[in-house]
């Protein structure tokens, strides 16, 4: 349909969307610039966070079961959404594609125990070694 209206070359089309897009990103990086507040005898190497400069130093690195559940999640919520396109394909993809869907959803429950019986899921307090 863009043909009809606009009749243009593909490598043009491409062209012009490169390049819109790199002005669109220039303009941005200097409209930032522009507003952003200057601080003076500010350091590069101090956070600067909503205006407020930190009255404390950090208190050092974060609980790792924090960052163990952000891994869990972004490994299992990757896997929802291969199923989910699975899902859109089932009919397509046939008994082929339900038995490779199986073996998935096998191999996906088979490291669910292991992270189960290894204690990979158990961040409370407690009897952990």
């Amino acid at each position: 349909m863009g043909d009809f209206l606009f009749p243009i070359d593909s490598g043009a089309a491409l062209a012009i969307h490169v390049a819109l897009s790199a002005g669109i990103v220039a303009a941005i990086i200097a409209v930032a610039a522009v507003l952003r507040e200057k601080r003076a005898g500010a350091r590069p190497d101090t956070p600067y966070e909503s205006g407020v400069l930190p009255a404390a130093p950090p208190q050092g690195p974060q609980n790792a079961p924090y960052f163990l559940i952000a891994a869990l999640f972004v490994i299992f919520d990757m896997e929802a959404a291969i199923l989910f396109a699975w899902a859109v394909a089932a009919r397509e993809a046939g008994w082929t594609g339900l038995i490779e869907a199986a073996i998935f959803i096998g191999v996906l429950l088979l490291a669910l125990i292991y992270l189960w019986v290894d204690g990979a899921l158990d961040w409370g307090p407690g009897e952990r070694q």
